[in-house]
């Protein structure tokens, strides 16, 4: 499913039981030799498939074959799912700082959605950030879950050109950080961009949240 100009989604349904977490990611491979890793927007407890969202970069081996050659029905070869960052259930009042750049929504939409499903309690806060909108995606649905649950919020943002209605001008680490000065207690999940990970890792820390509770996923081409 085409998600914008340069991102689609990609579902798969596993031949056997796969256990994992939203968040988590795994290798999706072209052949025995060519591979590449994608988050999981999946919730295990809400969604019957798999599903990545893959940015077609250009001359990416592996995401020219899925945008170009990849067909409803293939056989594809996956591996088991890697990574820690993913929502853990045991705090439901933590509040969470969620950041993400291009294709690190993707971690960050499961996460966000499984802790919603867990009936997280505590604030959950989505920033996504392109530097245009067309970079943007899955704005209304998140709108909609904003609508539904009175704890999330999603703040899509634009940091190259000038906002359009409905988004917030700047990136999402500095309009984050500005509405949430103090992160002391809260978790942290930072995905996308490896640049954008790093300097929040550093603003985030010093904002009070614990190095423990700083999850990051960047996102290396």
């Amino acid at each position: 499913e085409s998600l914008s100009d340069e991102i689609r989604a990609v579902r798969l349904r596993p031949s056997r039981p796969f256990a994992y977490h939203a968040g988590q990611f795994l290798r999706l491979f072209m052949d025995a030799r060519t591979s590449r890793n994608y988050s999981l927007a999946s919730v295990p407890a809400l969604d019957g498939e798999l599903e990545l969202h893959v940015r077609r970069f250009a001359g990416g081996l592996v995401s020219g074959w899925i945008f170009d050659c990849l067909k409803p029905g293939d056989t594809v070869s996956i591996s088991e799912p890697f990574g820690d960052c993913f929502y853990v259930a045991g705090k439901p009042d933590q509040d969470m700082l969620l950041l993400g750049t291009g294709c690190g929504l993707a971690p960050l939409y499961g996460i966000a959605r499984d802790a919603l499903n867990s009936r997280h309690r505590g604030r959950i806060h989505l920033y996504h950030g392109s530097g245009n909108a067309s970079g943007l995606y899955l704005t209304e649905q998140l709108r909609q879950i904003a609508g539904i649950h009175p704890n999330f919020r999603y703040r899509p943002c634009i940091s190259g050109e000038p906002s359009a209605d409905g988004h917030w001008s700047g990136t999402p680490l500095d309009l984050a950080m500005k509405d949430n000065p103090d992160l002391t207690g809260w978790r942290v999940y930072l995905c996308g961009n490896p640049q954008m990970v790093n300097a929040a890792r550093v603003e985030t820390f010093l904002a009070g949240a614990a190095s423990s509770e700083i999850f990051a996923d960047p996102f290396v081409p």
